[in-house]
């Protein structure tokens, strides 16, 4: 077991670290662009990636996700040859994603006159739309190395779609933009070009482990017909795609609302690109270690489980948990403690990023916790309930932007957050323990995280206030690394015991 928990640890520091890198420049360049740009620009390119990002997940079937889990739970039942899965799994995903090609390029103008009124975008998503089948197999085949842990491989690929993607897009904003071209093209271009580049890579990977595994004898099969393939894929499908249109709904919706209750629609553009391209990203910056460990811990759920090892899926899940909470916790405190420094680094121009990182820091376990959580819940096959559930938070979301917005303009948006995560994390963590046959340890979830964070945010503290930083972003520095040596230093010595019995 303890080999088993030392490899997921270290697969998950290796994806945090290329995580951390790819979100870290992706918050430098939305700073830059914006500043170039400005934030209504900025707004509008938002809307551009969020499209790109609703078409993917309609495109692609949630296939990372079904095919992880499907490769994993065939390993798990002793079969090392997964190539009827894999032929399952690439069929889908090529023949799905085509038909919404299809229909991206033919519906394109009347998309672009729905989704933005600030711009005509029709050309765009006909090419955004020819990266989908290049995305969809590159997902599918990210979801098989994923299963088998090879996570060097996901890695690699993330860096050269970002790469390709960011490359284009920085050297499009400062040196073509004066130069008279549609920056809203050049954005689908970056996300056609980073796709393309991937999907080689990935493609010339596959090719090699397929020539491998294929030689292999076929063993026992949990998954023998197309059919059988469908029915258990429907499920996981259904899941994606609502979480999809809700979200999509939700961020259609934001704008809008911001516009009723702002006096211009620059205003509000304004603080719609800052919401989505500064204020979430900075959010889910620290998250990155979650999602690593998510995309590990799905697999290896669904290995045991189609194993019946519930000992050992119940000790992953006791573990994910625990130390998820405490990381949580931790960044929860940093955001309360330096997310005005934060703020200012990123947007000096306004406040309003700082200040919602700091108002936001309460429900910031929960929306960490939900990484792990959707993840435990696939693993064990629990996607109806996800599914519903995800339906209940987004539902709770939208009415919660359509109410608190026209009263409290953009604090309505993080009144919708808090309400939607709280709610929607508990119903997780309920159906997951008792799945799990996990016992709610308040010592392990609440009492230990919240005293690391506390102990951890206070000692900062006490040191910058000593050293006394003349810049946020020194202070930040400061602050962070200091608390971040005396959470790991508690964590692993364990003195929060002594602080406790004192």
């Amino acid at each position: 077991m303890k080999f088993f928990i030392n490899k997921i640890f270290r697969d998950t520091i290796s994806l945090t670290i290329v995580s951390f890198i790819l979100q870290g420049l992706g918050i430098f360049l939305n700073a830059l662009i914006t500043s170039k740009l400005g934030t209504a620009s900025v707004g509008i390119m938002t809307l551009i990636f969020t499209l790109f990002g609703f078409i993917m997940v309609l495109a692609n079937g949630n296939i990372f996700t079904s095919t992880s889990r499907f490769v994993a739970e065939e390993l798990g039942t002793g079969n090392r040859n997964p190539s009827r899965i894999m032929r399952y799994s690439l069929t889908f995903a090529i023949t799905l994603s085509t038909v919404f090609l299809l229909l991206s390029v033919g519906l394109a103008g009347i998309i672009s006159s729905h989704f933005s009124e600030a711009a005509d975008i029709s050309l765009p998503i006909r090419i955004i739309a020819l990266s989908l089948p290049l995305a969809s197999i590159g997902s599918c085949i990210k979801g098989y190395f994923n299963a088998i842990r090879q996570i060097s491989v996901p890695c690699c690929g993330d860096c050269i779609e970002f790469s390709f993607k960011w490359i284009f897009l920085l050297i499009s904003v400062l040196f073509l933009i004066d130069k008279g071209l549609n920056i809203y093209v050049l954005i689908a271009l970056s996300i056609f070009i980073g796709e393309a580049a991937s999907f080689i890579y990935f493609l010339s990977k596959y090719i090699k482990e397929y020539r491998r595994f294929s030689a292999l004898p076929s063993e026992r099969q949990n998954i023998v017909t197309v059919p059988n393939y469908l029915r258990l894929s429907l499920p996981i499908i259904l899941s994606g795609y609502v979480q999809n249109f809700m979200s999509a709904a939700n961020d259609a919706l934001v704008p809008v609302a911001l516009l009723k209750h702002n006096s211009s629609a620059n205003q509000a553009l304004s603080e719609y690109g800052m919401f989505e391209a500064m204020i979430i990203p900075t959010i889910f910056f620290p998250a990155v270690l979650l999602g690593s460990l998510a995309n590990i811990l799905m697999p290896e759920i669904a290995k045991a489980k189609s194993s019946e090892n519930t000992a050992r899926v119940s000790h992953l899940v006791h573990t994910a948990l625990s130390k998820s909470l405490a990381y949580a916790f931790f960044i929860a405190g940093i955001f309360l403690m330096q997310g005005k420094n934060i703020g200012f680094i990123l947007c000096p121009s306004d406040s309003l990023v700082g200040d919602s990182l700091v108002k936001m820091f309460p429900v910031i376990p929960f929306i960490y916790l939900e990484i792990i959580l959707e993840s435990i819940l696939k693993g064990l096959g629990k996607q109806t309930f996800s599914t519903i559930n995800s339906l209940c938070e987004y539902t709770i979301r939208i009415l919660c932007v359509i109410i608190f917005v026209h009263f409290y303009g953009f604090t309505g948006v993080l009144i919708s957050y808090y309400a939607s995560n709280i709610y929607s994390n508990i119903m997780r963590i309920i159906v997951v323990c008792r799945t799990a046959s996990v016992h709610f340890d308040l010592h392990d979830f609440i009492l230990r995280p919240s005293l690391l964070c506390t102990i951890g945010c206070l000692g900062a503290n006490i040191i910058e206030r000593l050293i006394s930083p003349e810049t946020a972003l020194l202070s930040a520095l400061i602050f962070i690394s200091s608390a971040g040596i005396i959470f790991v230093l508690l964590y692993d010595l364990k003195l929060y015991r002594k602080l406790l019995t004192e």
